[in-house]
C-alpha cells in the first residue's frame, strides 16, 4: 500500500512539474497536442493542397488560437449563466 507521505510527494511532484511549463493546464496541453497532430496528419495526407510549411506551422497555430478563443467564449458564457442564476436566486 502507498502511504500518505508517498502520495503527498507524488502530488507535489505533479504540481511542480506542470508549473514548470508556464502554468499551462491539462486543457491547454490537450489543445496544443491535438493541433500539432492535426497539422502533421494534414501534411502527411496532403489535405487542402497547401505547402508543407503552412501545414506544419500556420495550421496548428490557427487551431490553438481557435481553441483558446472557444475556451474563453465558453468560460464567459458560464460566468454569465452563473451571474444570472445568482441574481434570480439572491
Amino acid at each position: 500500500m502507498i502511504g500518505p507521505k508517498t502520495r503527498q510527494k507524488n502530488e507535489n511532484a505533479t504540481v511542480s512539474g506542470s508549473a514548470r511549463f508556464g502554468g499551462l493546464d491539462q486543457l491547454d496541453w490537450l489543445m496544443i497536442v491535438v493541433s500539432v497532430l492535426l497539422g502533421t496528419i494534414a501534411k502527411q495526407h496532403h489535405f487542402l493542397d497547401l505547402p508543407n510549411g503552412l501545414l506544419e506551422w500556420v495550421l496548428p497555430f490557427m487551431l490553438v488560437a481557435a481553441g483558446y478563443k472557444a475556451r474563453s467564449t465558453v468560460a464567459e458564457l458560464i460566468q454569465r449563466r452563473g451571474a444570472r442564476a445568482k441574481n434570480t436566486n439572491g
